[in-house]
Order: C-alpha cells, then sequence, then structure tokens
C-alpha cells in the first residue's frame, strides 16, 4: 500500500460512507486495504444513489494509490455528480 502524506490530512471514503445531496452509500472498496475495520474506495469502485441508482466513483487521489487504483477522498465526486461524504475515517501510517 503506497498513501502519500498529503492523505494523512484528509478523510477517505470507505464502504458504507454517504453521497449528498441525494444520498445513498459507498458499495465497494479495495480488499486488500482495510481502515476502521472496512474497504478504502477508491476511483472506480460503486456507489448506490439514492437518485440515480448504482454510480462509480469519478475521482480519486491521483498521488495516493490503493492495490492500483487512486484513494477517494471526502469531497470527490461520483458519476451523477454527487459528492462523497466521510464518516471520519483516517488512514495512520506507521
Amino acid at each position: 500500500m503506497t498513501v502519500k502524506e498529503n492523505v494523512l490530512s484528509r478523510q477517505v471514503i470507505v464502504v458504507g460512507d454517504t453521497l449528498a445531496p441525494h444520498g445513498g452509500t459507498v458499495t465497494t472498496g479495495s480488499k486488500e486495504d482495510i481502515v476502521d475495520g472496512k474497504p478504502i474506495a477508491r476511483k472506480g469502485d460503486t456507489v448506490e444513489c439514492k437518485e440515480h441508482g448504482q454510480q462509480t466513483i469519478a475521482e480519486g487521489d491521483e498521488a495516493s494509490m490503493l492495490s492500483g487504483s487512486p484513494v477517494a477522498l471526502h469531497g470527490h465526486r461520483v458519476t451523477c455528480g454527487c459528492t462523497l461524504v466521510s464518516r471520519g475515517s483516517t488512514i495512520s501510517m506507521g
């Protein structure tokens, strides 16, 4: 797992995090990369938007890759235009 220092100050998205403004949840993430007991979401993972149905995470931090895909962070967008909302999961380097 390669995670750059700039991600540490931002909240990562994990399975179960929500979408704004329509509501919904993140449904897939990396099975190999877990934080707070949940898979970390990346660009290309899926969400279920309450208004638009199944969508894809459209943005990720290109400088921070997990399992070959950019890490999704709080504020990144999905294909329907909704914004990802983290419940506070962070990565600790150690």
